[in-house]
């Protein structure tokens, strides 16, 4: 079922009431179902001027909703919100336009609970909307104008990575859920095509370089004796004389660590365009870096979600983060390859090894 946004943001202000509803929902119904305590005067049609002064005002979006004092073609005219002009709490609003593109645009759901969603998020999206109308598309703006604003941003990836994002529903688990990211209790791994040829093994390897501003040309970071404590491990899935596939776990939490750090000891990531020198950077129209793997315990019953993408693997044991399990076993062959195609990194030429060495 198709899914509505609205706004009202206070003159002169930044602030904005924001909720969702459907085409068998009243605006006001849906308000209050989500929290919001809008004038009790929308109930009964007495600011029909005002929403009718709305309606001329904003003919960007079109759909029917059940109004009091509306006649059906005034209800498809445009773009319909309550009180514009009635003071709510001794404020007073007007209506945002939104267009219908907004509201079209989909996204991949992996897994969802009560408290929780974890999605796909495509290379080249933003997580959250950035600065300028040009940056508003992003994950979170298409799974609210679709699941409501209580759907949460809990953490981000970079524009160019894909894979897992988690975002909460409701403050309360994102409360929660943002606590855990903070605390790096919630384990992460990526999947990356590196340049060069790195030696194929299955245990761990660890960068441990502080990571700093790189203040002459933000936002890049860079490697620097004043930066800030950070660690990533890897390990090597497979490899040829021109890339390796690594599998890859930050074990703390800094901006652009993944990138930096493969960088810094030799081996930037195809389709870099940030850190890469320029024929590493073209080597691939996107950048070959992929969240693939998320473990993190629910926010009620505490249970452990493994969650991945492209997967799953056969089921093994989680090792502690940052410590070799010997049962968390690398990728073998024919996952490896099935996780390539999935991922449709189709630049990536064969591999001459690929699983345990």
């Amino acid at each position: 079922m198709t899914r509505f946004i609205h706004q009202l943001r206070k003159k002169n202000s930044s602030d904005v009431l924001q909720w969702s509803s459907t085409q068998d929902e009243t605006l006001l119904q849906s308000a209050r179902a989500q929290g919001l305590d809008l004038p009790s005067s929308c109930e009964n049609g007495t600011c029909r001027t005002c929403l009718l002064q709305c309606m001329q005002s904003n003919p960007k979006v079109s759909y029917t909703t059940e109004w009091p004092g509306l006649s059906q073609e005034e209800r498809q005219t445009g773009f319909v919100l309550p009180c514009a002009a009635i003071a709510h709490e001794s404020l007073a609003f007007e209506p945002i336009a939104l267009l219908p593109s907004q509201f079209e645009k989909t996204f991949c759901v992996v897994f969802e609970n009560d408290q929780l969603l974890v999605l796909d998020k495509p290379s080249g999206l933003l997580s959250v909307p950035g600065k300028g109308p040009e940056n508003q598309d992003s994950l979170t703006g298409r799974v609210q104008a679709v699941r409501g604003p209580n759907v949460l941003s809990v953490h981000r990836l970079d524009q160019a990575t894909s894979g897992l994002i988690v975002m909460a529903k409701g403050a309360e688990h994102h409360r929660t859920l943002s606590i855990a990211f903070a605390n790096q209790s919630i384990q992460k791994r990526y999947l990356a095509v590196v340049s060069g040829k790195v030696e194929i093994g299955s245990t761990w390897k660890t960068i441990d370089l502080p990571i700093h501003a790189h203040w002459p040309d933000r936002p890049k970071r860079c490697v620097h004796a004043d930066g800030k404590p950070s660690q990533t491990r890897f390990r090597v899935w497979a490899n040829n004389e021109q890339c390796s596939l690594l599998e890859i776990e930050p074990l703390s939490g800094r901006t652009h660590q993944i990138r930096v750090h493969l960088q810094a000891i030799g081996h930037p990531i195809w389709g870099d365009r940030l850190y890469a020198p320029q024929e590493v950077a073209s080597a691939s129209s996107r950048l070959l870096l992929h969240a693939w793997r998320l473990t993190l315990n629910d926010p009620l019953s505490q249970e452990q979600l493994c969650i991945q993408t492209p997967g799953p693997l056969p089921t093994q044991p989680t090792s502690t983060k940052g410590h070799q399990d010997e049962h968390d076993k690398p990728a073998t062959s024919q996952e490896s390859l099935r996780i390539l195609r999935a991922l449709q990194w189709h630049e990536v030429p064969g591999f001459s090894h690929i699983g345990k060495p």
